[in-house]
């Protein structure tokens, strides 16, 4: 419950920084009742997940609790780091950006959910110094591969979450995808894709004109081929334990 409610807290404050329109199939909370409101309860959730292991350290035991809590602190401050890359990135005039830039922002934003949620279950049973090493290894695994998936997913559209196509591009998010188009595309071609994402018009024929170029550059092939090298080493890791 802990874990959940810290991970509703960054989704609440991530869909208002990305001025996201539906989480869950829902408009976003801050287009239900405006952002502060929606602030407050994203803040609300963070007390709470604190909240949540402190209260029952009779039961996990205080050195158990301790743990946990910095680990939660630890993700917590991670995830801000990786969130705050990606709005000075955003923020920026220069859109160049490497895949190995993308995939550490990546690692610094998503995977530190997935190492809390690995670290705390194994700590409930046992104290973990052989371990910690592994599970921070398989987390950023599993935190890069969902995190690329998400990407593609943006380009495919579903009723839940990404209704509209190509977002976060133009929403100016530094994504693997954009890494890899500008690295896999000639000069020429590489100018026209910035211009595109500049001028920033949502309309299909933009969407259209990003994608070919995203294509012709290899990135979704690219993409997939990223997940799979993490799928299997979080797999090796996962073996190792």
């Amino acid at each position: 419950m802990s874990i959940e409610s810290f991970h509703k807290a960054s989704l609440v404050h991530d869909d208002i920084q990305d001025n996201d329109e539906f989480r869950y199939g829902q408009p976003t909370l801050h287009n239900q009742h405006g952002v502060p409101t929606a602030i407050n309860v994203g803040d609300y959730l963070i007390g709470m997940g604190y909240r949540l292991i402190s209260r029952d350290i009779d039961v996990v035991g205080a050195s158990a609790a301790a743990d946990m809590l910095n680990m939660m602190a630890d993700a917590h401050t991670r995830l801000s780091e990786g969130q705050g890359a990606e709005l000075v990135w955003r923020d920026s005039h220069n859109k160049r950006l490497t895949p190995a830039e993308a995939l550490k922002i990546y690692a610094l934003k998503t995977a530190p959910a997935f190492e809390a949620a690995l670290y705390c279950g194994a700590r409930l049973a046992v104290t973990v110094d052989n371990y910690a090493d592994p599970l921070a290894r398989l987390a950023r695994h599993l935190g890069i591969g969902f995190q690329i998936l998400k990407d593609l997913q943006d380009w495919r559209g579903d009723d839940f979450n990404k209704p509209t196509l190509g977002g976060d591009v133009l929403g100016g998010r530094p994504t693997v995808l954009w890494a890899l188009a500008l690295e896999g595309l000639e000069s020429e071609e590489r100018r026209e894709l910035e211009h595109l994402v500049a001028t920033g018009e949502a309309t299909p024929a933009v969407f259209a004109q990003i994608r070919n170029l995203f294509e012709q550059a290899g990135a979704f092939t690219k993409a997939l081929a990223l997940v799979e090298e993490h799928r299997c080493e979080a797999e090796r890791v996962a073996d190792s334990l």
